[in-house]
């Protein structure tokens, strides 16, 4: 044998031996901790496989926080040391662990004095502070891995496949119990092993359960909560139930108009949580009018309607609504919110053609995939087609993928451009397959002044940041398919976005819907569908998504089914046995009018319009096309400026800005004192009625006005009584209607 090679054995010998008698100097031992995490085969259970960086430190170092944004894992690091984010690029990371700084994070002769180890168990100074113990089975498997010689990923290494939790639905009957929780990995080489004390654990809702480090839960108080699991890149959550102190509800005579109801009360029946009554017939006539219309019912309306003793007239009045223009204005408005419709990014025409092409495809009554398909395949001039809009308002590859994700997936997908997302399953290849399908999107100048036109190229990709390759076009958390270099790659992605096949699709379509009649989705916020956070009703977000499917995704159909159902048209009233839920719909939850509607409320109970730039007078809010009209009343009242890409830009809120708005504004003002405002117009309608008679009817005008309802007879005298002891009763009625505008009852939904 050559000396040299002779030398080389010796030496390794050496080093083992030395890395030996230190580590029993120090009381540890080179074989596997026994309380490390087991790392049992199907073949061999209860076998230590050798310590892989990727499935066994990255964990460790993820479970202690040392690659958190606040820490290692931020874009430069911490104290010289960086790490990838919640370990999603291991090569870099071993890079960074085992040879930066000289090697001295990791000593393989004396493993114990690692810096990797001393400190995060704060033997040698650390400005993170005490993350890791010794002894402990993180502790143990990090020096085991160093033991071993810190080996370095393997592209043979076996990879995560999936992360089992058990069990992951769980009802615990009451407050203070105790539930474990087992994390089983499973890996591409046929491997399982129990992570369950690697995993990191998060509640989603710790007034209702907590969850400690080792994967045990405890519950506080009575409600819902999920458990956010995440480990090797996977997420899954543990849904926890904790029944409310109620008597269990009978729902066998609880009315139902639809399966919407059905499954309702089989979600309360589990929380134990009585639903409220039936809301009254102004309360639904209001209710609906807004949600549909965003219009008040006029006073003759709502007399003719409290008046009909027909037991179908509640259905009858949502089918008259969905057929009235004002229902074409106002869901052109919500469309425009999440087209962004801006003249900021399209101009002032390509915003009032994007507008006026949305409001043409609600009034035909496209069906929804359609819409999104013509949108998403879009081309020609933004100064006369529609779509090609689109393409204005996010411009890139990237801001189109993101745009797409979230808009039609309820996909939040910004986090994985610069890396895998820290608490979600998507990865930076999932951000750059969906870029592909935009990367041969074109813009050129057309033949107007500021006209753009969009094209398709011939060419075009986008390359992988860190590995600088060119990324084929990939469906979001689905497969690459075949694009032959003739496609429109949109249209291969547009078919496949609207499938039916693609049940995600029609869930967060129908949840917008839900939303915009309940004030909260099934799924909340509406555009962050995510595992960490799961619907409220699963079974019933799914019947919605299935019928919206087998209906041809008609917007109208599924407006319809859901107005009609029960869980709609219940009361606002809290019950002993409601009082705290929030997220079943057991009642209805009252909402403050959004900023367009509710200027058009005032507008229409006062008689007088409002003006807006060269729209000619009497031009609602609601039909504004272009989100940069200027109004103060709109910004204060929360109207979004159609910037960013999330739906929590409109604010419904309440604020101190918005009371003292109609406290005390001289436009408000100004139209309760015109000679052809309301209260004007009134007194003089009935001028030649009797000055009690007109008082009367006077004071019922108004509260039909505003609160669609009748005064209680404690109101009407009050009232009456007030203007009774005025020589002036113009001005009393004025102050009345200004009471009644600055109500509650009437700035909310309810």
């Amino acid at each position: 044998m050559p000396s040299s090679r002779c030398y080389q054995l010796a030496s390794i010998l050496l080093l083992f031996q030395l890395g030996f008698a230190q580590a029993c100097a120090a009381g540890q031992s080179i074989a596997p901790a026994r309380s490390a995490p087991s790392l049992s085969r199907k073949a061999s259970v209860g076998h230590l496989a050798p310590v892989n960086f990727t499935n066994d430190v990255e964990p460790v170092l993820t479970k202690i926080g040392c690659n958190k944004g606040a820490c290692h894992g931020s874009q430069s690091g911490k104290g010289g040391f960086k790490l990838s984010l919640a370990g999603f690029d291991s090569d870099l990371d071993y890079i960074n662990v085992s040879n930066e700084a000289g090697g001295r994070r990791i000593s393989v002769t004396d493993p114990a004095h690692s810096l990797l180890l001393l400190k995060p168990t704060q033997q040698l100074p650390h400005g993170g502070g005490p993350c890791l113990t010794v002894g402990s089975a993180e502790y143990n498997l990090l020096l085991r891995w160093i033991q071993k010689r810190a080996p370095r990923p393997q592209e043979k290494d076996a990879h995560l496949t999936s992360l089992i939790i058990a069990p992951d639905e769980i009802v615990l009957p009451r407050a203070a119990l105790r539930q474990p929780l087992r994390t089983t990995a499973h890996y591409s080489d046929g491997t399982a092993r129990d992570v369950t004390t690697l995993a990191r654990y998060q509640s989603q809702n710790d007034a209702v359960a907590s969850v400690d480090s080792r994967g045990t839960i405890t519950t506080k108080q009575p409600g819902e909560c999920a458990i956010m699991i995440s480990f090797g890149g996977e997420v899954k959550v543990a849904r926890i139930t904790v029944p409310y102190p109620n008597p269990a509800l009978n729902t066998s005579g609880l009315p139902r108009a639809n399966y919407i109801d059905a499954l309702v009360y089989q979600k309360l029946a589990k929380v134990h949580v009585m639903p409220s009554p039936r809301s009254t017939d102004a309360e639904f006539l209001r209710r609906v009018s807004l949600d549909v219309l965003a219009t008040l019912p006029t006073p003759e309306e709502t007399r003719l309607f409290l008046a009909d003793r027909d037991p179908s007239k509640r259905m009858k009045l949502v089918d008259r609504l969905l057929d009235r223009p004002e229902y074409v204005d106002y869901r052109t408005l919500k469309l425009a919110d999440l087209l962004r419709v801006n003249g900021q990014y399209c101009s002032e025409e390509g915003a009032d053609v994007y507008s006026r092409w949305i409001h043409d495809q609600v009034q035909k009554n496209i069906g929804y995939d359609q819409f999104v398909r013509d949108l998403l395949t879009g081309h020609g001039s933004g100064f006369h087609v529609g779509p090609a809009n689109f393409f204005k308002v996010a411009t890139t590859p990237e801001q189109l993928a993101e745009t797409t994700a979230q808009s039609f997936l309820g996909v939040r997908l910004q986090c994985a451009k610069c890396h895998n997302h820290p608490f979600e399953k998507w990865k930076q290849t999932d951000y750059y397959g969906l870029s592909a399908f935009f990367a041969r999107v074109g813009q050129k100048d057309g033949p107007e002044f500021g006209e753009t036109q969009i094209y398709v190229r011939r060419d075009g990709e986008v390359s992988h940041p860190r590995t600088r390759q060119t990324v084929a076009p990939k469906f979001l958390g689905d497969s690459q398919p075949l694009v032959s270099e003739e496609q429109d790659r949109r249209e291969v992605l547009a078919k496949w976005l609207t499938s039916p096949d693609n049940k995600v699709f029609a869930r967060v379509a129908v949840n917008r819907l839900w939303s915009d009649y309940f004030g909260k989705g099934i799924v909340d916020a509406v555009d962050d569908f995510r595992v960490s956070n799961p619907p409220s009703n699963p079974a019933l977000l799914d019947a919605l998504a299935n019928d919206f499917i087998q209906h041809k995704y008609d917007i109208r159909y599924m407006t319809r089914v859901i107005l009609q159902s029960e869980a709609y048209q219940r009361s606002s009233i809290i019950l002993k046995g409601n009082a705290k839920d929030e997220r079943n719909f057991a009642r209805a939850y009252p909402r403050r009018l959004p900023a367009e509607p509710m200027m058009d409320a005032i507008a229409q109970v006062t008689a007088r319009p409002d003006r807006f730039g060269a729209y000619p007078r009497g031009w609602r809010a609601i039909q504004l096309r272009d989100s940069r009209i200027d109004s103060y009343f709109l910004s204060v009242f929360g109207r979004p400026k159609r910037e960013i890409l999330c739906a929590c830009e409109r604010s419904l809120q309440p604020n101190l800005s918005q009371s003292l708005h109609l406290i005390n504004s001289d436009s408000l003002n100004s139209k309760l004192s015109d000679d052809g405002g309301r209260v004007a117009t009134l007194l003089k309608q009935y001028e030649k009625t009797a000055p009690e008679a007109a008082n009367r009817r006077i004071v019922d005008e108004l509260y039909l006005l505003t609160l669609c309802r009748y005064p209680t007879q404690f109101e009407a005298q009050n009232l009456l009584a007030h203007v009774a002891g005025t020589k002036e009763p113009r001005k009393a009625f004025e102050d009345s209607l200004w009471a009644l505008l600055n109500s509650e009852e009437f700035t909310f939904n309810h």
